[in-house]
């Protein structure tokens, strides 16, 4: 099947391109509005390629989605603990 990609290298390529976009947003220095929706863009795209480089290429679209929804779902839960768990250590640091 010549010219023929699955959804999950689609949208690891897409990612990839929404990244590069998302740092030339946060280089350019005339919208500081830019900026932010850059370095939105760039969270939101990182944490996505994160999940997307974990799921086989040759996934398809139910299974990348199901994949995505519980890589995400990890991410996000160790980003809150290591939030949550951030005073507590300092607190026991000290």
């Amino acid at each position: 099947m010549a010219g023929k990609h699955s959804f999950a290298s689609v949208m690891q390529l897409l990612l990839v391109l929404l990244m590069l976009l998302s740092i030339i947003l946060i280089g350019q220095k005339s919208t500081f509005l830019l900026y932010k929706v850059g370095l939105i863009l760039l969270v939101i795209t990182t944490i996505s390629q994160i999940a997307f480089g974990n799921i086989p290429p040759s996934a398809n679209f139910a299974t990348s989605m199901r994949l995505y929804g519980i890589f995400v779902g990890i991410t996000v839960a160790l980003f809150a603990i290591s939030i949550a768990l951030a005073p507590i250590l300092i607190g026991l640091g000290r």
